[in-house]
């Protein structure tokens, strides 16, 4: 869909609100689109569209939506996994706007409470709030306990996330009750650690001996 013709991405938002809550649907009603614009995606998303639509409502607050394309899941097409019933059946009736929209549902403790789906001149996109406020923690600063937190904190969210999963019982049969499934999960962090040193070392040393060039960077001086 061509940039210029927005007129069909406005169109397609009563297919949206069909697809959220009545209290969202309320809430919604009260924004009017104003502008519409083209994203560029991430390196993950290369080659799909992406539109932003702002909306103000009568006290002058805006509102940004993200109309994102789905796309067939890669670990159906190249992996051959097939997808559940039940989701095979909602991908039918909305699109794979719905597979994502319902996959995030599933997974997150809580979900953006605009997630929705549409379809755009035989494209097929999801939609959430925009939020372009990702956050980081910097591992350096801290020290053992706090850590050893985090990750507690990042095993807790992968857990529920599995645990919710349409695979949960293929987990739960492979891992069985002993070790061997922390054991492997250990041991391949190491490797992937000790992987990830020893590409840096590598990069590093290029970057002194002049053999590449790289942005400024304290950690490679």
């Amino acid at each position: 869909m061509p940039l210029s013709d927005e007129r069909a991405l406005l169109d397609a938002i009563a297919e949206y609100m069909d697809s959220v809550g009545v209290d969202v649907r309320l809430l919604l009603a009260h924004f009017k689109a104003t502008d519409i614009a083209m994203r560029v995606v991430g390196v993950g998303s290369v080659g799909t569209r992406c539109f932003l639509v702002t909306g103000i409502d009568g006290h002058g607050t805006p509102l940004i939506m993200q109309v994102k394309e789905a796309q067939r899941s890669v670990l159906e097409q190249y992996g051959g996994r097939a997808q559940p019933p039940a989701l095979d059946e909602a991908i039918s009736a909305h699109g794979q706007g719905r597979r994502v929209v319902d996959g995030q549902r599933i997974l997150q403790a809580m979900s953006d409470v605009f997630l929705g789906t549409v379809r755009i001149d035989g494209g097929e996109y999801y939609v959430r709030q925009f939020h372009d406020m990702k956050g980081s923690v910097d591992l350096s600063v801290l020290d053992e306990t706090s850590l050893s937190e985090y990750a507690q904190g990042c095993a807790v969210v992968l857990a529920r996330g599995h645990a919710q999963s349409a695979n949960a019982e293929v987990f739960r049969g492979y891992f069985g009750e002993g070790g061997k499934a922390t054991e492997a999960v250990v041991q391949w962090c190491y490797r992937y650690a000790d992987k990830t040193v020893a590409d840096f070392e590598e990069l590093q040393a290029a970057a002194l001996a002049g053999d590449i060039e790289v942005a400024a960077d304290p950690l490679l001086n």
